[in-house]
């Protein structure tokens, strides 16, 4: 500041001289002007140095702002990211509440991008939605649903590409991480990541279809990658205290084979819990699987993760033999309108 008001000073004594040569003027006007234009300086030099302090002051100002924020969010925590996933239906990392992207089965065009929830106004695309179906989106995540307006909202994994999309996954299966031998509450409360293998539920999915009208698909591979679908038009499970049994079961189409139907209108049969018809043996033991057994059953989709022919083996009786273990199996639901 004060080298630049020097500078001033500076060229204004030339010019000032300079004038008073050309005009005869004498050194005594030479001086009161020099007074006069130090008087303005002073002044110009004290504004300029107000208009300094009150930017600094605005620097400081906005500085212990963004302190406070970021202090704020840190009290937070996980809250933050939370809330903001529950409003796009994107990643989430919560066991059976949340999870990222599922692998795509079917190769899918990557390149189709999640719509921006957040700048919608529309409070029926707002989450927790009534299921997937609902969703306002082409990519396959997770998502908050609420069966009734008076249930308690769940998160669950909403397949929005394969066979048209709004599918809710129930149960996944694709590298044997995660041991399905187990007992009756779990089967009832769900078990797993939904970013990884799981089972949903019972309670769940007897919520979700109790209600409303739901068809049923199975996605299978084998060990080699041999790909084959069962698709049911009907599909509801009952109650705990009805044993969770396979009300519904519709018509079957597909790639498979039907090894469903043998299961319809049996109750659910967990190693601890047996509900099943055979009279000489528990089938949950036997084949080391929960489902809802018959005398015994045609889909052991619970069972052993294991690559050889086995009674005890994750099957579908008429895909490749009759107990050939699977590399993957994958049950969705949706809504039918």
């Amino acid at each position: 500041m004060k080298l630049r008001v020097g500078l001033i000073v500076f060229c204004a004594v030339l010019r000032l001289g300079a004038s008073d040569r050309k005009s005869g003027g004498t050194k005594k006007s030479v001086s009161i002007g020099l007074e006069l234009i130090m008087t303005k300086l002073e002044v110009l030099e004290r504004k300029l140095q107000e208009i300094q302090n009150e930017l600094n002051q605005h620097r400081s100002s906005q500085e212990q702002n963004q302190k406070e924020v970021i202090a704020a969010l840190h009290k937070l925590g996980p809250e933050v990211p939370r809330e903001v996933k529950d409003l796009s239906c994107q990643n989430s990392t919560q066991p059976l509440v949340s999870t990222p992207t599922m692998q795509n089965t079917f190769g899918d065009n990557d390149a189709s991008q999640m719509q921006d929830y957040a700048t919608t106004t529309s409070s029926s695309k707002q989450p927790p939605f009534s299921s997937c179906k609902a969703v306002p989106s082409t990519t396959s995540d997770t998502c908050l649903i609420r069966v009734k307006s008076d249930s308690e909202p769940f998160r669950v994994y909403c397949e929005q590409r394969a066979y048209g999309g709004g599918w809710i996954v129930i149960q996944y299966r694709y590298d044997g991480s995660l041991d399905f031998y187990r007992g009756w509450n779990e089967f009832r409360d769900g078990f797993g990541d939904l970013d990884k293998e799981f089972w949903l539920g019972l309670e769940k999915i007897h919520q979700i279809t109790k209600d409303r009208k739901h068809e049923l698909i199975v996605e299978l591979k084998d060990f080699n990658g041999d790909y084959a679908y069962a698709r049911y038009d009907a599909f509801q499970v009952g109650s705990e205290s009805e044993g969770y049994v396979l009300k519904d079961l519709g018509s079957y189409n597909g790639t498979a084979g039907d090894a469903m139907t043998y299961n319809k209108g049996m109750k659910f049969t967990t190693k601890d819990r047996e509900n099943d018809l055979d009279a000489s043996l528990q089938c949950a033991h036997y084949r080391e699987g929960a489902w809802w057994h018959n005398d015994c059953t045609d889909a052991n989709l619970n069972g052993r993760y294991i690559n050889a022919n086995d009674e005890k083996s994750m099957s579908w009786a008429y895909f490749k033999r009759i107990f050939q273990g699977l590399g993957y199996s994958r049950m969705m639901i949706r809504e039918m309108k």
